[in-house]
């Protein structure tokens, strides 16, 4: 009984410590007026793009215009935005010491008329009201030094997005400042700022070589005097992350990943190890040869299981069997973070959009 305890005394809080709660915008309208450019970085998004297009459409903010930065795209997405209503801006070649994403982002931000930025990712979408109820939290606070970033609402529809389960909670936990030892940081997929703060922090210029240029800009960001109010999607921006398939979801995690733990604070690090190693020492205690307490460590395992749907469905569309069998997605973390380590370790890179990262 002393071992399954001890796993449920630490195991808990650990997780706790990294997500508490993630607000969402609630429902409002825009009490103010804003002059809005939406910037969108684009590399073969054509199958994404257009639901984004559409979801701004039916918003009842009207932006001073959408701007669709095409990086390079050898598909449909320069014609496709056209025909929706965007601008299109054809990106320069990409510069020696930039990643793409932050190219595309400055261009367009030098393009932009308005005097509020809004950057989005193309697999991005707003539910109905969700621009409207975004811009609105953004004004009531008064404050054109604040950064408003939300982490989309993860809509999942095949089975093996349900995988995704640890790597969303653990960037939650780092970027969001959701739980009790860490601090916002702002996330890649959605960002809202007044260009005069964006500016004065450097943009994109400034953190051109990144790869998660979101979790160093936040820094520049409070450095010149900003702000940073990171939320959810529920109910407001929601994505589709991984729609062609486990292996553009596998290289996506793996490129990602290795370089967000490597900048995430000690505290959330530390928490989140030891979070992950009582999930799993649970697992291998459960079915080890040896009875340590089988029963107790059952009742342990379902509340594991319940914290991890407490904080999953605020998330994302997960599942309660995804929840349940949470050894399966932990397992797919541990390979995935395991690949993501050995890559950087011996230097090689993962190709992501027909570009090395």
């Amino acid at each position: 009984m002393i071992l399954p305890a001890l796993l449920c005394a630490v195991g808990l809080p650990a997780g706790f410590l990294l997500i508490r709660r993630i607000p969402a915008c609630e429902l409002s309208q825009p009490q103010g007026t804003v002059r809005l450019s939406i910037i969108i970085p684009a590399r073969n998004e054509e199958e994404n793009l257009p639901r984004l297009l559409r979801s701004i459409s039916e918003s009842v903010l009207r932006p001073a215009e959408i701007l669709v930065v095409d990086d390079g795209s050898i598909d449909n997405t320069a014609l496709l935005a056209q025909s929706l209503g965007a601008t299109v801006a054809t990106s320069f070649p990409l510069e020696a010491g930039w990643t793409g994403k932050a190219w595309a982002c400055h261009q367009g931000a030098q393009l932009a008329v308005g005097d509020t930025l809004l950057f989005m990712d193309a697999d991005t979408f707003f539910v109905k009201g969700g621009l409207d109820r975004i811009v609105a939290r953004w004004l009531r606070e008064r404050d054109r030094k604040l950064a408003l970033s939300l982490l989309p609402y993860h809509a999942m529809s095949d089975a093996y997005e349900q995988l995704s389960l640890f790597f969303n909670i653990l960037m939650a936990a780092g970027a969001g400042g959701f739980g009790f030892v860490s601090e916002p940081r702002l996330f890649g997929q959605s960002l809202l700022v007044a260009k005069e703060t964006y500016l004065a922090a450097g943009g994109h210029a400034a953190v051109r070589g990144f790869v998660l240029e979101n979790l160093n800009l936040a820094q520049l960001f409070r450095s010149a005097g900003g702000r940073i109010l990171c939320m959810g999607g529920y109910g407001s921006l929601h994505m589709r992350m991984f729609p062609e398939g486990l292996r553009q979801m596998s290289d996506s995690w793996t490129k990602a990943f290795i370089h967000g733990a490597a900048v995430s604070g000690g505290m959330v690090l530390a928490s989140a190890i030891i979070w992950i190693s009582v999930l799993c020492s649970t697992v291998l205690l459960l079915v080890a040869p040896h009875d340590y307490g089988r029963l107790s460590l059952a009742v342990v395992y379902l509340l594991f299981s319940v914290q991890l749907l407490w904080i999953a469905r605020q998330l994302g569309s997960y599942w309660l069997i995804a929840c349940l069998l949470y050894p399966l997605p932990l397992a797919y973390y541990c390979a995935v973070f395991a690949r993501s380590a050995a890559r950087r370790l011996f230097d090689r890179k993962t190709v992501w959009r027909g570009r090395e990262v």
